[in-house]
């Protein structure tokens, strides 16, 4: 008898549940065989040892072995304290590297898998065609679908190659909106031929090649593909049975975005959202709630709203992806070899390599500064790493952080009298926080009033490359796509002349700054 046969309906429902760490059950779950996968960070543990050795526990006592995924679009350090922490995946796309885009995939799964999470929570393949996008935004390559693709598929490759199961979002795209599915229900109104050449590109290269083992579906409603209302992606067999699995010819797994963001949790039932994921053809569902979900799908199941032969084809999927992974043979790791690859040498030397290869040059004039110059530094706060990487170079720099009213006031004054000013604009796009993605109208002002006063000034985009088409026109601009130590640092340096700035746009900012400029 093989492992599908000997499983009870429960144990088969268990398997297409992914829970979570906090939960005070998740032991119990694992051991029962309520869930086949957990999500979560465990940085808080102090230590990737300290991670590895829990995720150990986990496999040790479950009844099937777990898949572990977290969050690595930049890096593992969310993941478990001391991790590699890469810049944004737009600094990838500026960098125009293949074999970055490689070792962006190579270094997140050689993490991952050492500590113990082996769903590899990347890469983000949305192409974002939408400046206003306030989610995606610098978690994607750019808006060129053929960019997108070409590294994207890199470093699938490089996670396919490691063993590592890919989590590649968000599938058919999430690039076209202009809103965030953890807050609402996007509506992506473009035709098919459009979401077929521009959204579904990554894909369609990608999984014939085998560098798609898993993807992540998008909580949006496409109207050319699925016409009832309000039914997103996630939860339509037009899209996810007739489009992924039928028309891409995708065989590997399926796995839901968080079924509890609002996109899904204010439009349908848990159980309700539940047993229409399935019925559309995912496999793995990121579930807010155990108990309503499994019992949605059990019941579903046994009254044969959900075909028994539906169920038993998810469950042969994820149980073959585990056989692959060889979480059957050794689902533990070795503890004693997690501080040799996590936050090596090496992969903190790629993370810096990428933060400068993206820098990004749009005005260049009267670089590089000068290290007796007489600067004043505006930032977030008077210790950050863009304070201190000044300071390391210019024993004139007075720093100011903006976030009091007084502290900007002070600025402005010493600017006046100052050889030049160097200021950061630091952005990113969180979830459930749409306003981080963009500048402050307060530090737009700033800056406006920074370079009136005539002096040479620096304006440094450190995340968010959309936000210099509102900054004013200051003797240098440059950008990032990432407010990371590392890009910061990049940043800092390339203002020094330490380095010539080589990055080129990845998406279009205006007329003036077209996708692929860079001085």
């Amino acid at each position: 008898m093989n492992m599908l046969e000997s499983m009870s309906l429960e144990e088969k429902v268990g398997q297409l549940l992914c829970g979570r760490f906090h939960w005070d059950s998740v032991e119990e779950d694992a051991a029962e065989g309520r869930v086949g996968s957990v999500y979560g960070l465990l940085d808080n543990l102090g230590s990737a040892r300290a991670a590895a050795e829990y995720l150990n526990h986990l496999q040790t006592i479950a009844r099937y072995p777990l898949l572990f995924v977290g969050e690595q679009e930049h890096g593992s350090h969310r993941n478990f304290a001391g991790g590699t922490e890469l810049p944004a995946y737009m600094a990838f796309g500026a960098a125009r590297s293949k074999e970055l885009a490689y070792l962006f995939g190579k270094v997140n799964t050689a993490e991952g898998r050492a500590v113990g999470y082996n769903w590899i929570s990347c890469p983000t393949v949305d192409v974002n065609i939408a400046p206003e996008n306030p989610i995606i935004n610098t978690r994607s390559l750019g808006e060129d679908p053929a960019l997108v693709t070409e590294l994207g598929m890199e470093s699938c490759r490089a996670i396919v190659e490691g063993r590592g199961l890919t989590c590649v979002c968000h599938c058919p795209g999430h690039g076209a909106t202009t809103c965030d599915s953890h807050r609402e229900l996007p509506t992506v109104d473009r035709s098919d031929e459009e979401l077929w050449e521009v959204e579904l590109a990554p894909y369609r290269a990608a999984i014939p090649a085998g560098y798609m083992n898993c993807i992540m579906t998008a909580h949006i409603c496409y109207p050319a593909w699925e016409p009832e209302p309000n039914l997103p992606a996630t939860l339509s067999r037009n899209i996810m049975t007739g489009i992924v699995r039928e028309r891409l010819g995708h065989q590997g797994l399926i796995a839901t975005d968080g079924m509890g963001m609002l996109a899904i949790a204010d439009n349908f039932t848990t159980g309700e959202a539940a047993v229409l994921a399935l019925a559309a053809g995912c496999d793995i569902q990121l579930c807010p709630d155990l108990e309503e979900t499994s019992a949605a799908i059990i019941r579903a199941v046994e009254t044969g709203d959900i075909p028994a032969a539906q169920l038993d084809a998810a469950v042969s999927r994820i149980l073959q992806a585990k056989a692959w992974m060889g979480l059957f043979d050794r689902a533990t790791v070795d503890v004693d070899a997690v501080d040799d690859v996590v936050g090596c040498a090496e992969h903190r030397d790629i993370a810096k390599r990428v933060a400068r290869e993206a820098v990004t040059l749009l005005r260049g004039e009267g670089l590089p500064l000068a290290k007796d110059a007489k600067l004043v530094v505006i930032t977030g706060a008077a210790d950050d790493t863009l304070a201190q990487e000044v300071r390391k170079r210019s024993a004139n720099a007075q720093v100011f952080g903006i976030s009091e009213t007084s502290e900007a006031e002070q600025a402005i004054a010493a600017a006046r009298d100052a050889d030049g000013i160097v200021a950061g604009v630091a952005t990113s796009a969180r979830a459930y926080d749409e306003e981080t993605v963009q500048a402050t109208e307060r530090l737009l002002s700033l800056a406006h009033q920074l370079t009136a006063l005539g002096r040479h000034t620096s304006l440094l985009v450190l995340g968010n490359p959309y936000v210099a088409r509102d900054l004013p026109d200051a003797d240098v601009c440059l950008c990032t796509y990432s407010d990371c130590d590392d890009s910061t640092a990049a940043a800092v340096e390339a203002l020094f002349g330490e380095f010539a700035p080589s990055g080129k746009l990845p998406v279009t900012l205006s007329e003036k700054y077209p996708f692929g400029f860079g001085l």
